[in-house]
């Protein structure tokens, strides 16, 4: 048990007492309880009188959440057992007054295994922010628990988005990989990913992740991007509380918001505090709430007193661009910072409130529903009246399975899906035939093709509805999937077309946004219109970066490259780079008044540079220092068709200035790129020769930073035991195996525990950590930012040599952290 204070001075206190026997907490029978069940046991008192509380000592187990509330009427005790604290365990609880304890009760609990237990997700959380200019692609791991079953099958729980996969690599496991397409990251900067964990002895738990698109800005578009004003927590303030920690912002727009403000929170310091980086924080959807928005923070787990320090940041994207995302404002807050403390703060959350587990609940159960965990009430009992929904079976945080009253989101089960279906994607697209009367219900699509000859234009019109009951969006696309047109606008009708220059099937689809329901009416148009029709140039199809066009560059390093842009339609073309080179790329504009932009992508997908002027010519001159294969990107702003000539320039050069003029296996010394392999003095001036890994690890120099900006498009600036220093990225992440720093993903080092571990070094606070680590002393000589294992044992490398141990964090809190055994 955890030292506490027990019965001191009570003779002092009851000799004190006048006119009647002292206050006495009532003795607690036995209880029992099943993993996965919130055990709620009412604490009573024998003459109770007004300034007590309740408290209590608790058995060593790990991950434990357990909470007493109360006062001189009486009290409650509540837990969630884990899977891990299957036996029997003593907990003593404690009536305080003025401080100190003057009563004290035992309570014997034997929790056993759970008798049903549904997948509960584990990873990814509520959703996360993807910036494609840095990395083209959205991949996320999938992981789910579930006590009482070997396997679960993870899959699509509704349409992906084209080209979307989901790849499951264990039997609780699994990886979500999508490459967003040109015209998907134009059409709409947040998606929604739906997610689906199977037993098969229960429902499926689902979960409907949001992932959102980054993409610059396009300069000169209509409309002014909204302000966003955090109104609290103030910089600096203290909240206490057990049950999650409020954010509130003020978000004003002049054309109005279409898609609720993202919190961003994270309780690891940015690297930039001027211009945090929000793809690293976690993200919540925030709701409106008198006027304002606001989200929650969960609970951080912390103990009564305990602290941690929380940066927040809140953004908001106008609709100023109901053809799609390209010309929408964004506009992220200033950093927030506030003291999270543990304990206080409020009562427990009551019907559809936002919860991390059951604890926090007044009903006793935290659902997982797919839009995020919320608190229900039980209807267990007999002749329960649900206050929200009906009565169903539900799955809670702990992958408990109960009778709870819901959902407290989406259609609530009356919507009647028309007699179209099932034309929920483009392949089961439903024949069109003339003007068509349906129903959107939650999370339903419906799907339209007609065939067309070439050089038709076709018109969609989607009305029939009321906007303010319900928002209802149109697309067009064609006979593969791609989105040639988008209308998400706010009004009661929504029009998209497109002219096809080749013969095709021209599909409509019509969704709700954000689970939205409402009847509609749709008719589609077509029209012989060849002269108007956009035809695309012989080098198609090259609308890809794996189907790019090669461009052959002469003996003075010259290309050049012409085409035709039409709408929805971007061009592709390569070359090589085999040394550090000035790159000059420009492009000549044929038709006036049309807008064609150009971007330059890395060999791994990520934009390096790009033109987005409004003239006739665009230009773009880089130095590039990394070798491989390099795309230009030729593309419309919203729908322009053009002509098009463009030259590339590749001049190579041997010297450089700084280690970024050098490719990713050079760094610059005295004007020129070596190697950047090194022992501890071979590096030169403003670099070092860190950690690499475990004996005998190679390391390579890195020069001195501060922020991701000092280093290389494909480096991070690391945390070694040595300081801070650009290094070259992998994938790994917190906790996982390396054999060398490059194996690390972000800006972990390989720090030299057996096997090697993915960590950052020389931290001296948890908020130099990443989120779910924490700053632990080692017998290494220096700090490391140790993984953390709250939820689960299995979160640490049992097989490979490591444990979750109970270990104080240089602050003096206790963790629980993933080290070698």
């Amino acid at each position: 048990m955890r030292t506490s204070v027990r019965l001191l001075a009570v003779v002092a206190i009851l000799g004190g007492c006048k006119g009647g026997d002292p206050p006495a907490l009532d003795p607690i029978a036995p209880q029992t309880v099943s993993v996965n069940e919130t055990l709620i046991v009412d604490l009573t008192i024998t003459n109770g009188v007004d300034a007590l509380s309740f408290d209590f000592d608790e058995p060593d187990l790990p991950a434990l959440r357990a909470t007493v509330t109360g006062g001189g009427g009486g009290g409650s005790f509540r837990w969630t057992p884990l899977a891990s604290h299957v036996g029997t365990h003593e907990f003593v609880i404690r009536l305080v007054r003025g401080g100190t304890t003057i009563d004290m009760q035992p309570l014997v609990v034997t929790v056993s295994p759970a008798d049903d237990a549904a997948p509960i997700f584990i990873r990814p959380g509520a959703g996360g922010t993807y910036d494609l200019g840095r990395d083209p692609c959205v991949n996320f791991d999938i992981e789910v628990r579930d006590d009482d079953s070997r396997d679960v099958e993870i899959v699509a729980a509704g349409e992906l988005p084209d080209g979307a996969e989901i790849v499951q690599e264990g039997p609780k496991s699994g990886r979500f990989e999508w490459c967003p397409t040109a015209d998907q990251s134009g059409a709409s900067e947040r998606w929604t990913i739906p997610l689906s964990a199977d037993d098969g002895d229960h429902e499926p738990t689902l979960l409907n992740y949001i992932a959102v698109l980054r993409t610059d800005a396009k300069p000169g578009c209509p409309g002014d991007p909204p302000t966003v004003t955090i109104m609290a927590p103030s910089e600096g303030e203290t909240v206490a509380s057990s049950t999650g920690y409020a954010v509130t912002a003020d978000v004003m727009d002049d054309m109005g918001l279409r898609d609720a403000p993202l919190l961003f929170w994270s309780t690891s310091a940015p690297d930039d505090p001027s211009d945090p980086d929000v793809t690293t924080f976690e993200q919540v959807v925030m709701s409106p709430s008198s006027g304002r928005w606001t989200a929650r923070v969960p609970d951080l787990r912390l103990e009564d007193g305990a602290t941690q320090t929380v940066y927040v940041v809140v953004s908001a994207t106008d609709n100023d661009d109901a053809s799609g995302a390209s010309c929408d404002h964004r506009t992220d807050s200033a950093l927030r910072t506030f003291t999270a403390s543990g304990g206080g703060g409020g009562g427990l959350l009551g019907d559809c409130e936002p919860c991390t587990d059951s604890a926090q609940c007044e009903s006793g159960l935290c659902v997982a529903e797919p839009t995020g965990s919320v608190c229900e009430q039980s209807c267990s009992g007999e002749d329960v009246v649900c206050r929200v929904g009906s009565c169903g079976v539900a799955t809670t945080t702990e992958g408990g399975v109960r009778a709870a009253c819901g959902p407290c989101t989406g259609g609530g089960g009356d919507c009647t899906e028309d007699g179209n279906e099932p034309n929920d994607t483009v392949a089961g697209a439903t024949s069109y035939s003339g003007p068509v009367s349906g129903q959107i219900c939650a999370d339903n699509r419906d799907h339209y093709g007609l065939s067309v000859g070439a050089g038709t234009r076709v018109t969609a019109t989607l009305s029939g509805f009321v906007h303010e009951s319900g928002d209802l969006d149109l697309q067009l696309l064609d006979g593969s999937g791609t989105i040639l047109d988008t209308s998400a606008g706010t009004t009661n009708m929504e029009v998209a077309e497109h002219c096809f220059a080749e013969g095709g099937t021209a599909v409509a689809r019509i969704e709700g946004f954000e689970g939205d329901e409402n009847p509609y009416m749709l008719v589609m148009d077509s029209a012989a219109d060849p002269a108007m029709c956009c035809r695309d140039d012989a080098a198609e199809e090259n609308d890809t970066r794996a189907t790019a066009t090669r461009i052959t560059l002469d003996g003075s390093g010259r290309g050049n490259f012409d085409g035709t842009i039409c709408p929805e339609d971007d061009d592709f073309y390569r070359f090589e780079l085999t040394s550090s080179a000035m790159v000059e790329i420009t492009m000549i504009i044929s038709e006036a008044g049309q807008d064609l932009d150009l971007e330059l992508l890395g060999p791994t997908g990520s934009v390096v540079a790009s033109s987005r002027g409004t003239t006739e010519t665009e230009e773009i001159s880089r130095m590039l220092s990394e070798t491989g294969t390099y795309t230009i990107r030729v593309l419309g702003f919203r729908g322009a068709a053009s002509e098009y000539l463009g030259e590339v320039s590749v001049a190579a050069s041997s010297g450089c200035t700084t280690s970024n003029d050098c490719d990713r296996e050079d760094v610059c010394d005295g004007g020129s790129c070596v190697a950047r392999s090194c022992t501890s003095s071979t590096c030169p001036s403003g670099h070092a020769c860190p950690t690499g890994g475990p004996p005998p690890a190679a390391s390579e120099c890195g020069l001195s930073c501060t922020v991701n900006r000092d280093c290389r498009s494909f480096e991070a600036c690391k945390w070694f035991p040595e300081g801070r220093y650009c290094g070259r990225t992998g994938a790994a992440q917190n906790g996982d195996a390396c054999t060398n720093l490059v194996d690390c993903g972000g800006q972990r080092a390989c720090v030299p525990w057996p096997g090697g571990t993915c960590a950052r070094a020389g931290c001296t606070r948890n908020s130099d950590c990443e989120a779910n680590t924490y700053c632990i002393s080692t017998s290494l000589g220096y700090n490391v930012c140790a993984k953390g294992c709250w939820d689960s044992d299995d979160d640490c490398r049992l097989t490979g040599g490591y444990q979750c141990d109970v270990l104080d964090d240089v602050g003096g809190d206790t963790q629980l952290v993933c080290v070698p055994s």
